[in-house]
């Protein structure tokens, strides 16, 4: 079961357990792979129980998977099964059993040097199991027979009330109309969500019926999750099987908890500690309202204490951009305060900072050199005084955040932020620099 995954990401164990080696010993067998240390630094379970599908139909690997442009499939095109056994899953398993680190796989990788855990690693704990079937049930050329969706992240449309700014329509319905305006889509194009109406030429409860008595880990993404029929019509299936073993994950930005009749405090209650929530809070007060347009963040903060009074485990997952990096220990505090960071939910440490890396205007490189130094002296103080007040260890959040503030000023995307900048504001009728002033360092060039 993949009870590890409701441990904080970056909690998890530095490598693979003892029996993950044996499996890898195994798989060298099956294979003739040479036995050298890149090996047990490849494989990542996921090619072997879950797919990632988007709104538009385009299936991934795996969600990390997305800025590098390679796609698994299409279930516009082909069935789940042809996908599965498609050239680029197969391809992409027998990479990691010969102990290749696929070019798409990028991300976990850069994570485990800058920080020894990713997401591969939280994986491959959580499905243990399955790593030392792999070498029993994969061929030669890649190919697993039997499909087994154990891990769903599919993303059934891109409805979502908030339209943040390094977001766009493609995951967000809210987007469409600000990016008619910017030219960004054609002005004739549909104001509509998109929507997956169908897989496997069936209906998407009867595909979500065909596979629900395997599921271990549902991850909920949008758009927002919480807007979606297809999230309620898979809680109401576990619900009526009784399936409260299977482990969730939320990314929400936590604006509703009620659709419809339904009320996910009615269902979460019954998961318990299997339901794990990433609330997506990148600001707080007027600056989340500018940041995440749509919100209302007293709704917000009221909906996260509502989660955490019913014993839900909760992770602050922060998006840090230019555009909020200066106030991590301000959204830190708050979150504290509210009582959602705390020992009980995650000793202290329940919180994710998700470096924004594209659209690569919002990255921190847009901020001169003098501002990310203060910026580092501030944040290092702050992680200081926090470590010393409750006793845990938080460095490790900020190790990829430092890098990335080194990296060199990128002017020249500073005057393209500061382009686009101006045209959402006069969109939307904001001010960015007077709701967030530190950025006149970039706004006033």
């Amino acid at each position: 079961m993949t009870g590890l995954f409701l441990r904080n990401i970056l909690d998890v164990g530095r490598d693979f357990t003892h029996s993950g080696i044996r499996t890898l010993k195994a798989l060298q067998q099956r294979f003739s792979i040479k036995n050298n240390e890149s090996n047990k630094n490849t494989i990542c379970v996921l090619p072997w129980v879950h797919l990632n599908i988007l709104p538009d139909g385009k299936v991934l690997q795996c969600c990390l998977s997305s800025d590098y442009g390679a796609i698994a499939g299409d279930i516009n095109k082909q069935t789940i099964e042809e996908i599965w056994n498609g050239n680029f899953m197969k391809s992409l398993r027998k990479q990691m059993i010969n102990g290749v680190k696929p070019a798409i796989c990028s991300s976990c990788f850069e994570k485990e040097r800058l920080t020894g855990t990713s997401w591969r690693l939280l994986n491959n704990c959580g499905f243990e199991w399955k790593l030392k079937e792999i070498p029993n049930i994969t061929a030669s050329d890649g190919c697993v027979d039997k499909v087994e969706l154990r891990f769903w992240d599919f993303r059934f449309s891109n409805i979502c009330n908030n339209k943040c700014r390094y977001c766009g329509p493609h995951f967000s319905s809210s987007w469409i109309p600000d990016a008619k305006e910017l030219g960004l889509i054609c002005k004739d194009a549909s104001d509509k969500p998109t929507w997956i109406e169908s897989i496997d030429k069936n209906g998407n409860v009867d595909f979500l019926k065909k596979h629900i008595s395997i599921v271990e880990q549902i991850n909920f993404v949008g758009g927002e999750p919480l807007l979606t029929d297809e999230h309620w019509q898979i809680l109401d299936m576990l619900d009526e099987r009784k399936r409260y073993d299977v482990n969730f994950a939320y990314n929400t930005n936590l604006s509703t908890l009620k659709y419809k009749n339904k009320n996910a405090l009615d269902y979460w209650r019954k998961f318990g500690r299997r339901i794990f929530l990433m609330a997506s809070i990148d600001e707080i007060d007027e600056r989340a309202e500018l940041i995440r347009s749509g919100t209302d963040w007293k709704t917000v903060e009221t909906n996260l204490k509502a989660v955490n009074e019913i014993g839900i485990q909760v992770s602050i997952f922060i998006t840090v951009s230019a555009m909020n990096v200066f106030r991590i220990p301000e959204i830190l505090d708050r979150m504290i305060a509210i009582g959602v960071i705390k020992q009980e939910n995650g000793n202290w440490r329940n919180f994710e900072l998700n470096i924004l890396t594209k659209p690569a205007i919002f990255h921190v490189s847009i901020l001169p050199d003098k501002e990310r130094k203060d910026i580092r002296m501030r944040l290092e103080n702050y992680i200081n005084e926090y470590e010393k007040k409750y006793g845990v260890k938080i460095i490790d959040h900020f190790w990829a955040l430092f890098w990335h503030l080194e990296k060199p000023w990128h002017k020249k995307n500073g005057l393209e932020f500061k382009e686009f900048t101006n045209a959402i504001d006069k969109i939307r009728g904001e001010n960015t620099l007077v709701i967030v002033p530190e950025l006149k360092c970039v706004l006033n060039q």
